[in-house]
This record gives structure tokens, C-alpha cells and sequence, in this order.
């Protein structure tokens, strides 16, 4: 019986120790269950192992303060390694009842995890505590004040532009820079609105990495950097506005105790004590939008002018053309290029008119950008290709094209002209009515004659009813009908594209998904975010349909509420692009890790594909 003892005692010290080597607990637990209306509950959740992509829950009839707070634990107990993961939320009860919160889900090992839910009893407040709550009220009114005043005195967008008066096409550079006050705590800095240009064609200049110098401006030091360049180039005279570049930023500062601060000092309670009295303060987060001032451009009409020739280029141009070949056969294409080269308005001019003999044929031009952004002005060539036919022999004189524009350091006008182009044509193996010789071309410039048969005998069939008239009368309708199906199989390709890149939206976002993974584990942070970024977005082209340039976090919103997606997967969408965007404008570290935006991005990219199944 002793013996029967020990070995169920020994099975059951085995299991246990078995159980505790083994344990994966990810558990959920508040500092108090039960409280009132306005009091501050802590919700945290941990995991005793390594793990990844932690999605909270949603936290109904509990206002979010402050969260996630991210804390880890490593111990080395003979010579083995546990690790200790915890999010600390710190909500606060808004209404009075009963409520669970929810589990949170994490993934460790491989699998899915699911943490306990909570039930708290929320009481209503007392007398005492509505007293303490109207106060506490007013306090945050000012003290929320105060922050922005703070907030916006020590992190500033501000925008330069080279010239604040200019002609009609004549460009205009707008640089927008981002001033931090060094020991502003940035937990969040993404763009909520980009600039409106309406009126100018503009086209964002690359600036490459973005780099924080330090400045010292009227005595305060600011890190200052460059976010955004664009060159401008107005297309309507008038006062045109450049909007404001708005940033949605999220700031902890540190406050001290009530007992702490000092009544004459409205700022106090925040930068003069930064560092101070670290035993005496809490930190509080202060949401607030930062926006660059609008800018009021005066753009001055064009002198008038009556030149044909001008094609509403603005600059410093040179003008030049040749053919591919002066010698052809007739039916044969020859290449005519004219190249305008230059700085200035290059990708705004329209193509030359060319005046032709009407013995050669003449397709729309083709253009060949070659252009590109040097410092405040676009510069390079344009060349415009025509394919020409002749159709007829001859030695042909192709006129010079002149071209006019407006030079903005003469202040006028300027014509320059091409060469002029000779065209030699011979005959070709096909016979064509104008390919004849001289003779006849002049005697088809004659009254028209009645056409001989082969037996001389004078051909006088009328038209009417004729196989040329029917023919005439229903090709129209043959056209509209062989339109009318190009029109349909285009549109059905079209659809097969979009089709096509909806079933393979997914795949190609795992695909960029996993290199942005590789450019993590290299450190390479820039690749990672910047394939992050193109996953998310490209996931999301092709899989609404929506073209590139159209794409902006408004149409994505809009565009997944028609779709009637979940509204916590539209805004963890939202989020995780805003992540992603605040990791690239700002060097600060914010709660966000690198890997978690990783596991976001692909947690979002599944969930929409599982969704819209």
C-alpha cells in the first residue's frame, strides 16, 4: 500500500513538473474589479513565451487613455531562458453595469492563442466622485489647452516657397519642413491630409532619405528636416492656394501632481519640469493636428500674343529635326523627329504643327520624354516622331516648324525655327492613283471625264442602285457594328485584367510581404517599410479596383464601407498604413515595433482576403 502511494505521488510530482515545463499561458488581469463611473482601470496581458502579432480586443463602455505599454522579461535560471511579454492598456469607465472584457489573441509557436475575458462591475459614481469628475473635467479642458498651445509651439510643418508672384508656367518650388523640439516624446506623426494643388501641374520631387539636423532658431533648439518637395507650375492666372500639409501627431508629456504645480506658470505642469520630480509626475497623451500654413500664390497672366507658333512653353528652349532617311520609296514610312530641348515648362508644351504636301500621308505624333527634375526646374527633351507615306514621286520640301515661346528672364517672346528637310521619293512596287507621273497628276487636276472600258466605249451606269452605292450605304452600319464589338471584347479584357489581379491580389502581397521580411532581418529598416508600404497599398489596388493614382486612405475607407467590411477591420487597416507611414516620417521610436507592423500588415491582408470570400 506505501509502495502504491510513492508511485502515484512520483506520477503525480512528473506531471506537474511536466505541466510547468511546459505551460504556455497568455492571460488577461486588472488591477481591481470593480469600480465607478470616471475611475482608471488597468488591463494587462501576458505571455510567458516568445510570440508575435498581438491583437487587442475591442474595448466597449471603456474610454482608451493610454496603450498598448509593451514590457519584457528575460530570466536565466540554470542556464535556461524564459521569456516574459506583457500590453498594459489604462482605460477608463464611461457608463454604470456590468461588462466583459474581451479576450485579446496572439500568436506564439505557430498557433493562435486566446487570452481569458474579465467581467468588471462599474457602480455609479457617487455624489462625492461627480463632484471629483466636474472638476477633474475643467482641469483636463485646460490642461488639454495648454498641450496643444505646447505642442504646437514645439512641433511645427512649416512650407517655403521660392516665389510667391509668378507667370503663368513658370515654376514655383514648395519645400515642407518638420521642426521637433528634441525631448518632445512623438508616440505618433502620420499625414492626415496632404496639400490640395489645385491649379498647378506639380510633380513631387525625390529627397531621398529623410535626415534631421539639428537648428537653432531665435534661441530654441529644433531637429528640423525635410518631408515633402514639389515643384509647381500654375496653369490659370489668379490668387491660387497651396493647402496645408496636415499631420495627425499623438504626444506623452509629463504632468505633475496637482499638489506640485504652480498657479503662475501655465506651462509647468509640462516642459519647464521634463526631467523633474520624476517620483511626483505621471505622463498623459495628447492627440492634436499639426498643419503647415496655406500659401497664396499671385500667378500673372502671359503677355498677350497672336504667334501661332507659340505652344504655351515658358523657358529656355532649343529646336531641332531630321529624318530617318532622305531617300523612300513611295508606301514606304519615313521617320520625321523634332526635338525641343531646354529648361522650363517641358512637360506642358504641346507638339509642333507640321504643314505637309498632300501627297504625303501624316500620323499623330508619338512623344519620347526624356526630362527629368534638376533643383527648381524640369529639364531635358522632348522629341515628337511623326510617321510620314508618301504617296506620290518627287522631290519633296518638308518646310521648317518654328516654334515660339516666352522667356521669363527677357520677358518676351522668342521664335526659333527647324531646318528645312528634303525628301527624295522614288517609285515604289505598288501603284497607287497619285503614284503616277507628273502628267497624269496634272490631268487628274482637270474636269473629270467619263472612265473608259477596255473597248474605248464610254461607261455611263448611273450610281444609283449600283454595288458602290450599296456598298456606300451600309458600310456605315458595318463600322458601327465592328465597333461596337471592339468596344465589348476590350471591355471583356478589361474585366479578365481586373478579375485576374483580384484572384492574385493576395499571392503577390505575401510575395512582397516576405522580401520586406528579408530586408527586416538585414536591417535594412528603409527597403523593409518601403515594401511594406507597396504590399499593403498594391493589395489593396487589386483587390477593389482602384488605379494607383486614385489610391488615398479616404477612398480605401470609403471603398471598403460599399464592400461592407467589419468597421474594426476597416480602421486596423487605416492604422496599420499610418504605422507604416509614421515609422518612415519619423526617426522616434513609438509603441509601435517594426515586427509588429509587419505581422499588422499581414494580418490585414488576410483577414480582407477571408472576408470578401
Amino acid at each position: 500500500m506505501y509502495k502504491m502511494k510513492r508511485i502515484i505521488l512520483l506520477i503525480l510530482l512528473i506531471l506537474a513538473i511536466n505541466n510547468i515545463g511546459y505551460s504556455q499561458n497568455f492571460r488577461a488581469t486588472v488591477d481591481r474589479n470593480t469600480l465607478e463611473v470616471g475611475d482608471r482601470i488597468t488591463v494587462t496581458y501576458s505571455i510567458d513565451n516568445e510570440a508575435s502579432n498581438f491583437r487587442p480586443p475591442k474595448f466597449s463602455n471603456l474610454k482608451l487613455l493610454m496603450g498598448p505599454s509593451q514590457s519584457q522579461n528575460v530570466q536565466i535560471i540554470n542556464g535556461k531562458v524564459s521569456r516574459y511579454f506583457s500590453f498594459s492598456y489604462v482605460l477608463e469607465a464611461i457608463s454604470s453595469g456590468k461588462f466583459i472584457i474581451p479576450s485579446a489573441k496572439i500568436t506564439s509557436n505557430g498557433k493562435e492563442l486566446t487570452s481569458n475575458s474579465i467581467e468588471i462591475n462599474v457602480l455609479k459614481p457617487s455624489q462625492a466622485k461627480q463632484d471629483q469628475m466636474k472638476q477633474e473635467e475643467e482641469q483636463n479642458k485646460t490642461m488639454e489647452s495648454q498641450a496643444k498651445d505646447l505642442i504646437n509651439q514645439n512641433l511645427k510643418i512649416e512650407v517655403e516657397v521660392s516665389k510667391t508672384t509668378a507667370y503663368v508656367g513658370e515654376p514655383i518650388v514648395a519645400t515642407y519642413r518638420i521642426y521637433l523640439h528634441p525631448q518632445l516624446n512623438i508616440l505618433q506623426l502620420s499625414p492626415e491630409k496632404t496639400p490640395q494643388l489645385n491649379g498647378f501641374w506639380n510633380q513631387e520631387i525625390d529627397i531621398g532619405k529623410i535626415e534631421y539636423n539639428l537648428q537653432n532658431i531665435n534661441g530654441k533648439t529644433y531637429q528640423v528636416a525635410i518631408i515633402k518637395k514639389v515643384i509647381l507650375f500654375p496653369q490659370q492666372s489668379g490668387k491660387l492656394i497651396i493647402d496645408s500639409y496636415d499631420f495627425n501627431t499623438i504626444v506623452r508629456l509629463q504632468v505633475q501632481n496637482q499638489d506640485r504645480r504652480r498657479n503662475n506658470d501655465p506651462f509647468n505642469s509640462f516642459f519647464d519640469s521634463f526631467f523633474d520630480d520624476f517620483f511626483n509626475t505621471s505622463y498623459k497623451d495628447f492627440q492634436t493636428i499639426v498643419k503647415s500654413p496655406s500659401v497664396t500664390i499671385n500667378v500673372k497672366d502671359l503677355p498677350p500674343t497672336n504667334t501661332p507658333s507659340f505652344a504655351n512653353a515658358v523657358g529656355d528652349f532649343k529646336i531641332s529635326s531630321w529624318l530617318d532617311k532622305t531617300s523612300a520609296k513611295t508606301g514606304e514610312a519615313v521617320s520625321y523627329k523634332i526635338k525641343i530641348e531646354g529648361m522650363g515648362n517641358l512637360k506642358l508644351i504641346s507638339a509642333p504643327t507640321i504643314t505637309l504636301p498632300p501627297s504625303i500621308e501624316v500620323y499623330e505624333p508619338k512623344l519620347i520624354d526624356n526630362t527629368q527634375i534638376n533643383g527648381s526646374n524640369v529639364v531635358g527633351n522632348n522629341t515628337y516622331e511623326y510617321i510620314l507615306i508618301p504617296q506620290a514621286t518627287g522631290k519633296y520640301k518638308i518646310p521648317a516648324v518654328e516654334f515660339t515661346y516666352f522667356n521669363l528672364e527677357q520677358k518676351k517672346y522668342i521664335t526659333i525655327s527647324t531646318a528645312e528637310q528634303i525628301l527624295n521619293v522614288q517609285q515604289g512596287n505598288s501603284q497607287s492613283l497619285s503614284n503616277t507621273n507628273k502628267e497624269n497628276v496634272e490631268y487628274l487636276n482637270q474636269d473629270i471625264d467619263f472612265i473608259k472600258n477596255e473597248m474605248g466605249i464610254r461607261a455611263n451606269k448611273p450610281l444609283f442602285f449600283s454595288s458602290i452605292y450599296f456598298l456606300l450605304l451600309f458600310l456605315p452600319i458595318l463600322l458601327f457594328f465592328l465597333l461596337f464589338l471592339y468596344r465589348r471584347k476590350k471591355k471583356e479584357n478589361d474585366n479578365n485584367i481586373s478579375a485576374y489581379k483580384q484572384s492574385k491580389a493576395r499571392k503577390q502581397a505575401i510575395k512582397r510581404l516576405s522580401n520586406s521580411r528579408k530586408f527586416l532581418q538585414k536591417s535594412e529598416i528603409e527597403k523593409f517599410l518601403d515594401e511594406t508600404s507597396r504590399a499593403i497599398w498594391g493589395f489593396l489596388s487589386d483587390k477593389f479596383i482602384i488605379e494607383q493614382a486614385k489610391l488615398s486612405r479616404e477612398n480605401i475607407e470609403e471603398v471598403m464601407k460599399q464592400n461592407n467590411l467589419p468597421e474594426d477591420l476597416i480602421k486596423s487597416t487605416i492604422q496599420t498604413l499610418d504605422d507604416c507611414e509614421f515609422k518612415r516620417f519619423s526617426q522616434f521610436d513609438s509603441s509601435v515595433s517594426y515586427l509588429q507592423i509587419y505581422s499588422d500588415a499581414e494580418n490585414v491582408i488576410t483577414k480582407i482576403e477571408e472576408t470578401l470570400k
